[in-house]
């Protein structure tokens, strides 16, 4: 193998550097040999979820269970590889991530070439395509330009509204890159908050939404979402169940509203769920039972997994997720930011946005206070900047599971693209 080729290998042989990057590496970035050690990691590392490298286990591993029909000779060699991989000296990190840069864009001129070959490109196409590599061919060159009416597009498109109008005034709509942290205390209706709004958002889309769900039976789940969809009681959903399933398909028509359900999710997992359909929302209930960061503090478990909601709102669209807010927040109407269940700045630090869900010392059915403790999105046009860290009570209907406002009129969202 060439050395890029062992550096790639070495350096992926990390967990956490695998699952940061295990997306960027393609097909045409490696040899056809070190691209199937790559797919055997992701399986060595799925069948081990504490392991968190690859290590001289690997090699019986693969060899006994991975590929139980290898010859001796083969087996012999591939274990060589694999022990020359341990043996190299990790590659320091800067340098490795300008080398695969590096090899992208190659590969992308490579592509103009073949397209003009094919005579798939025309030479103008194929000269502007070219010009937007040169431009971007440096990584040094990081620099991106924007205009006023750029930024004034990207505003005018207005972005997923939140059914809590509440959270129109001070976040306002939420965008793909946009990564939303929710905490609350046990029972306080995250699941419901949740399901509340990215039940509001789809309805604003013909796309596809998401829900990974690490937590309370999916049973559950599910006839939440059925029931803040349709804005019915969810025991009446029980009482009619072809009827009410009939309307749920009915207001769904063309989009998905799919539910993940496994209590030992990891970041890989995560991802390959993503990449079997296009998602434009995605929630996560709950953010720290997400495994596969490889790390052992939970601060730097929050990190790392801040990071990667960063990525994946990047790549398909905006992420909210829930957590959990440590004891001191009982009973708390409005919690301060700090109070998120082993995470004082690591996992805030990530977010765009901090919506944190309070309760009276004697929990309501009724009424919930909602505290926007961080925001970071730029403001709207339905927004007020004096509502940027809105503290407001809220009214929540515990047989549909929706929040609404008691402050506020809907005034802030597009017309509904479904009817109910």
């Amino acid at each position: 193998m060439d050395p890029i080729d062992i550096d790639i290998l070495k350096y992926l042989s990390k967990r956490e550097n695998y699952n940061a990057l295990k997306d960027t590496i393609t097909k045409s970035l490696c040899v056809k040999e070190a691209w199937r050690m790559l797919a055997d990691y992701g399986a060595f590392f799925d069948a081990h979820p504490s392991e968190n490298a690859i290590t001289s286990d690997f090699i019986l591993w693969q060899r006994l269970q991975r590929h139980p029909h290898w010859k001796p000779e083969e087996a012999r060699v591939q274990g060589a590889i694999v022990q020359n991989i341990l043996d190299h000296p990790e590659p320091q990190r800067t340098a490795f991530l300008d080398n695969i840069n590096h090899l992208r864009t190659q590969g992308a001129y490579q592509g103009i070439a073949d397209a003009m070959a094919a005579g798939t490109m025309g030479s103008n196409d194929a000269e502007d395509a070219a010009r937007k590599l040169i431009r971007t061919d440096s990584t040094a060159n990081v620099m991106t330009s924007y205009t006023l009416d750029d930024i004034a597009t990207l505003q005018g498109k207005g972005g997923y509204y939140w059914r809590l109008e509440d959270l129109n005034k001070s976040l306002g709509p939420l965008r793909k890159g946009d990564f939303i942290i929710v905490g609350k205390r046990p029972e306080v209706g995250g699941t419901s908050f949740l399901v509340s709004e990215l039940s509001f958002m789809l309805e604003q889309t013909d796309g596809n939404a998401i829900i990974f769900n690490n937590e309370e039976a999916p049973n559950k789940v599910y006839s939440r979402m059925v029931s803040s969809a349709l804005g019915v009681d969810h025991r009446k959903l029980l009482g009619d169940t072809g009827l009410y399933q009939t309307q749920y398909n009915a207001w769904l028509g063309t989009s998905r509203w799919d539910l993940v359900h496994d209590t030992n999710m990891d970041i890989g997992s995560l991802h390959r769920a993503l990449e079997d359909r296009d998602y434009d929302l995605i929630g996560i209930n709950v953010l720290l039972k997400v495994k596969g960061t490889g790390a052992k503090e939970d601060h730097d478990k929050f990190q790392a997994l801040g990071e990667e909601c960063r990525r994946i709102s990047q790549k398909y669209g905006p992420v909210i997720a829930i957590v959990q807010a440590d004891p001191s927040a009982e009973g708390m109407q409005y919690i301060p930011q700090d109070r998120i269940y082993k995470s004082k700045t690591a996992l805030q630090g990530e977010a765009d946005g901090l919506i944190m869900i309070g309760t009276d010392e004697l929990i309501k059915d009724t009424v919930r206070y909602i505290h926007v403790a961080k925001n970071k999105l730029p403001p709207a046009i339905c927004t007020d900047t004096r509502l940027k860290h809105i503290r407001s009570e809220v009214k929540f209907d515990f047989d549909t599971g929706r929040f609404t406002s008691a402050n506020y009129k809907k005034n802030s969202r597009p017309g509904k693209r479904k009817t109910k």
